[in-house]
């Protein structure tokens, strides 16, 4: 099955690229990416996932703001060449590793042209496999980067503006095998659908900082990382010069749940000290995104999920109506502002998502509160 990228020296096996190294059905390749003003008033996410042996490529964008969250879904067959566009929904990469544009054609009432440019290099940040048994629930490896938003956005019949000074954010690629939350997950799988994931990016005047710990339901760090990334200077590689990125694996998040949910309401991180590498960060939470808002649990565009043929929605959550203790509401991302102990101030977003047991917390089965 031969596509466009065969003409290039990117093989990594006796395959063609369109052909995948096993028929394992969560095989996947993502983006996820997301921006928030400064005031942090507003938070947009999108995603784009590529399913090979699905055949499917999915693609959502979401945008909280004002008490409300909105969202456009679309799904699509996949076609040879893994072009990143579903529907109404496409991202290109305008210069790899620096630049990239996410695309809306108007939808209900939803359109956007937002372009993301790298303040940072874009680093790997760390590499996961799980196992349940003899089932397979996640390898991956996960790269993340800095960066400003420029562009124009509309929703229901209000457009904002926005530019690289006031609007910030970030971007991961992940990509491998990954069952847990989508479609491809086994019913034999003996921690189904568990999970325990703490994830902060924060940027300062003089730095940016990566936080991100995965555990199993005993405490058991299954990947864990620090990365203190530097600004992109003139003239400087988007990518490739790792040593100036300073690295640590000694960190502890101390979150303060709200009471009767798994939603942090604060959070200390304590990294280090190690090396170089000393902080003392208060987090404190300043907005809340869904990450069903993205396809993240939820019940109709669930990742991976096959609709036959194209297809497109949208839907809209006022957030305090929304239940916290139900499985599609338990990922959150929450834009947050944060204080290092030298009195710095950052600006991000904090991560997390808690699902059956994690023993150190005293999270019970399911996804109730500590007990």
């Amino acid at each position: 099955m031969l596509s466009k990228w065969d003409d290039y020296p990117i093989h990594q096996a006796a395959f063609p690229i369109a052909q995948t190294v096993s028929s394992d059905a969560g095989r996947y390749d993502r983006h996820w990416m997301a921006m928030h003003d400064k005031d942090l008033t507003t938070q947009v996410g999108f995603g784009l996932s590529v399913h090979p042996n699905r055949g499917i490529v999915d693609a959502s964008i979401s945008v909280s703001r004002n008490g409300r969250q909105r969202s456009t879904f679309a799904s699509a067959p996949l076609r040879r060449d893994h072009d990143m566009a579903a529907g109404p929904l496409r991202l290109e990469v305008v210069e790899p590793m620096r630049q990239l544009r996410v695309v809306l054609d108007e939808y209900e009432g939803m359109s956007a042209d937002l372009t993301f440019t790298a303040v940072t290099q874009h680093i790997e940040d760390s590499r996961m496999r799980r196992e349940s048994g003899t089932t397979l629930i996640s390898e991956r490896v996960r790269t993340v980067q800095f960066g400003e938003w420029s562009g124009t956005m509309t929703v229901d019949g209000d457009t904002f503006e926005c530019n690289n000074h006031d609007w910030w954010g970030f971007r991961d690629r992940s990509w491998g095998s990954r069952t847990t939350g989508t479609v491809a997950e086994s019913k034999n799988s003996a921690q189904q659908s568990s999970i325990y994931f703490a994830w902060t990016l924060l940027r300062f005047d003089d730095e940016c900082l990566l936080v991100a710990i995965n555990e199993t339901p005993e405490g058991i760090s299954e990947a864990r990382t620090v990365a203190v990334l530097p600004f992109l200077k003139p003239g400087d590689a988007a990518y490739g010069e790792e040593d100036l990125i300073t690295r640590s694996d000694t960190f502890e998040f101390d979150i303060a749940y709200v009471p009767g949910t798994r939603r942090a309401e604060h959070v200390t991180l304590h990294v280090g000290p190690r090396g170089q590498v000393a902080r003392e960060i208060e987090i404190t939470p300043k907005g809340e995104f869904l990450m069903q808002g993205l396809g993240y649990y939820h019940p109709r565009w669930k990742h991976g999920t096959d609709h036959g043929g194209l297809a497109v929605g949208s839907q809209a959550w006022d957030l305090a109506d929304v239940d916290p203790a139900r499985i599609e509401n338990v990922h959150a991302q929450q834009i947050c502002r944060a204080q290092r102990s030298d009195g710095a101030i950052g600006l991000g977003l904090f991560e997390h998502v808690a699902l059956g047991p994690h023993l150190p917390t005293g999270f019970p089965e399911g996804i109730g509160p500590a007990v």
